[in-house]
């Protein structure tokens, strides 16, 4: 009983009650507010009308009308569809072809091309039942339907004979929903990622805590470049991982692999510099270090490796583009999984490129009010043996 008695205590002590009560509440409220969507309406798509008919603008309208289709663009020219695909501007391709409005009214079969991005499965579920529900009402008022009955045939074999509209669906990227090409890749990737900030986030507290902070603020671009090793480690590793899923776990990566290098070496120094910033301050390396979880949670939960990030609120998606892993995943699902080069994701690039300038100014901002505070705590003891002399003198 002694023992019980001295544990109750020690918990009234400590803040473990609190930290039980409060933070699965905290949890329960992030969580039901993020995933409140449950289901994805309003998927981005672009058209490619070969037709380009009074129907198939009509056809176009209603299929935007729907709720699960949002039309941001319709082309009339020839073109690749995979190639709208890979920077995540649009869910699908919509292909309308020649001729659609002449055989509507002829009664011959058309064959509408519905490309989809399968690359997270669960974006695209509602669009394609959204399109095939428009395709099906479309080809039940077909203008064949009534010469058909004036010649006695029943609402069964119409529909049986008549189908003036088929939708060919076919799934790109990831067509056999391979979980190794999302959750598993994004998990060891997070993971790892826990690693780098571990070792980075610390380095000032290291610094500071063996009194070497001051000497070293006086040459900051090597304070900078000590995260270099680290990064340097975590880009090999991630090379090697993404080898041996390849090899061992049937990853698909269809991408110039000396392309991804760049954007992956970005993702590498961007996080080690930004882990370096969240630990400035940190007065201990152990209290550095409790600092991770505060960049892996948001790397886990809203960069897209959970669920797509178009079922966030606006702003939280919004958020969600501060945090790099959203870019290095959205660039893993272009140019690994979808196969593009380097020359559609300038955009991307230049994302990476923005948070490094921004990362580096605070920093920049960081050191210099830190030599700052060495400047004016160091003046007082300069000025000490100027009084003591002074006093000696008058004495003498």
């Amino acid at each position: 009983m002694n023992s019980l008695r001295e544990e109750w205590n020690l918990m009234l002590q400590g803040k473990y009650i609190q930290r039980a009560l409060i933070t699965p509440l905290i949890l329960a409220l992030v969580f039901g507010y993020l995933f409140s969507q449950s289901q994805l309406n309003e998927s981005k798509i672009v058209v490619i009308d070969e037709d380009n008919s009074l129907y198939s603008q009509q056809l176009i309208n209603k299929i935007n009308a729907s709720q699960y289709a949002d039309v941001m663009a319709v082309l009339h020219e020839d073109i690749d569809p995979k190639t709208l695909l890979y920077s995540e501007k649009y869910m699908a391709v919509l292909y309308l072809p020649h001729g659609l409005e002449e055989n509507r009214y002829q009664g011959k079969p058309s064959n509408v091309g519905l490309l989809v991005d399968y690359t997270v499965p669960s974006a695209t579920a509602n669009l394609r039942a959204g399109v095939s529900e428009v395709l099906g009402y479309e080809n039940s008022s077909a203008p064949a339907l009534g010469k058909l009955k004036a010649i006695g045939m029943n609402d069964e074999q119409i529909n049986g004979t008549l189908s003036s509209i088929t939708l060919q669906q076919r799934l790109l990227f990831n067509p056999t929903n391979s979980l190794v090409n999302l959750l598993v890749i994004g998990y060891v990737t997070i993971v790892s990622l826990g690693n780098l900030y571990k070792a980075t986030i610390s380095i000032v507290a290291r610094m500071r805590e063996e009194n070497r902070l001051i000497e070293e603020l006086k040459r900051p671009v090597g304070l900078l470049l000590r995260v270099v090793p680290y990064a340097g480690v975590f880009f090999v590793s991630m090379v090697v991982m993404i080898g041996a899923l390849k090899q061992f776990g049937g990853l698909r990566f269809d991408g110039n692999v000396l392309e991804f290098m760049l954007p992956l070496s970005l993702f590498c120094i961007t996080n080690a510099w930004f882990a370096m910033l969240v630990g400035w301050n940190a007065a201990t390396q152990t209290k550095a270090e409790n600092r991770v979880q505060l960049l892996v949670s948001p790397a886990f939960l809203l960069s897209g490796v959970l669920s797509p990030i178009m079922l966030f609120p606006s702003y939280v998606q919004m958020l969600s583009n501060t945090i790099p892993a959203t870019w290095y995943f959205k660039l893993f699902r272009g140019m690994g999984l979808r196969g593009g080069g380097l020359e559609y994701f300038m955009e991307d690039i230049a994302a990476f490129l923005i948070m490094i300038s921004i990362v580096l100014v605070l920093l920049t901002l960081l050191i210099v009010r830190e030599n700052r505070k060495a400047n004016a705590a160091s003046k007082p003891l300069l000025q000490l043996p100027l009084k003591t002399e002074a006093s000696n003198n008058m004495t003498v």
